[in-house]
């Protein structure tokens, strides 16, 4: 599966992702507003596989796709998770590649793809508060900010708060 933006190819992981997958995966630059890494190898590795199987599944609910240029490595990932009519958006990109945009092409591709093909009635996503271009690009996608949990992520030892966004699906029946 595939999805194509104006200047992006967001396609399925394969196992021969690692070296590029692993080279943002394991930065400290990103480890800094997410939940996991700086990733080892095993981890990156166990990432791959989880993505590819997910690829098999008969009943899909998890759609992580690369974000790349078209015949070229990834740089960057977007994923979708999905459970009852609802998706939860998150996205990562290489810090070389922060402030271009990319993030708002891929995370709003995806944010379509969740409410038209998937028909998700509500799809969210979070931030930490200190994350400002990643609130912007949730903004720009269309995405409103709904609350602010506090102490939502344990994150390398401490508590951190995240800023909460939604989406909601206007043609859905309540």
């Amino acid at each position: 599966m595939e999805l194509q933006t104006e200047r992006l190819l967001l396609r399925e992981y394969t196992l021969g992702d690692f070296a590029a997958v692993h080279s943002f995966a394991s930065d400290v630059r990103i480890a800094e507003y997410v939940d996991w890494g700086p990733n080892t190898a095993g981890d990156t590795q166990e990432f791959l596989e989880m993505c590819v199987a997910a690829q098999g599944d008969s009943v899909r609910t998890a759609f992580t796709f690369a974000v790349t240029f078209p015949n070229r490595d990834p740089f960057g990932s977007v994923g979708l998770s999905v459970d009852h009519g609802r998706g939860e958006l998150g996205y990562v990109l290489d810090a070389d590649h922060w402030g271009r945009g990319y993030a708002t092409e891929a995370a709003a591709s995806l944010l379509r793809f969740g409410k038209e093909t998937l028909r998700l009635r509500d799809i969210t996503a979070t931030c930490r508060p200190e994350n400002t271009a990643s609130a912007r690009v949730l903004e720009k996608i269309g995405m409103v900010q709904v609350g602010l949990r506090r102490a939502d992520k344990l994150i390398r030892g401490e508590w951190r708060d995240s800023l909460v966004f939604s989406a909601h699906r206007v043609d859905h029946k309540r």
